[in-house]
């Protein structure tokens, strides 16, 4: 019995000391953030520039998008006006029409998407 409470003790050190080395396995170094738009932000440790650069990319996301929605939005449009054609309560000309108008409007959309990335 006391070879047992002195393996158990032993036991406990060992795990003790493992719980208390564990943080400092844990600190290794950080990584470097991720430049966000190639002017090395990130390594010259200039976190508004690369900030900066985040919200820049955000505001390229949510400018694609919104002419992303958009081309949902008309590929809806022009399959209801195609199944009402379909049905005969539209004309086909209808279905052309919309399609036509409706890729007009999405390339201006992304023409001013691609514009208001340019200026932000």
């Amino acid at each position: 019995m006391k070879i047992l409470k002195g393996l158990m003790k032993k036991k406990m050190t060992v795990l003790i000391t493992a719980l208390a080395l564990l943080p400092l396995q844990a600190m290794a170094a950080m990584p470097t953030a991720v430049d966000s738009g190639g002017s090395g932000a990130a390594t010259s440790g200039d976190w508004l520039a690369l900030l900066t650069g985040y919200l820049d990319k955000g505001t390229d996301l949510i400018a694609w998008g919104v002419a992303i929605l958009g081309f949902i939005v008309l590929s809806v449009v022009t399959l209801g006006k195609f199944n009402e054609a379909r049905k005969g309560k539209a004309e086909w000309s209808e279905v052309g029409l919309t399609a036509g108008v409706g890729v007009v409007i999405l390339l201006f959309m992304v023409f001013l998407a691609t514009e208001a990335t340019k200026v932000i």
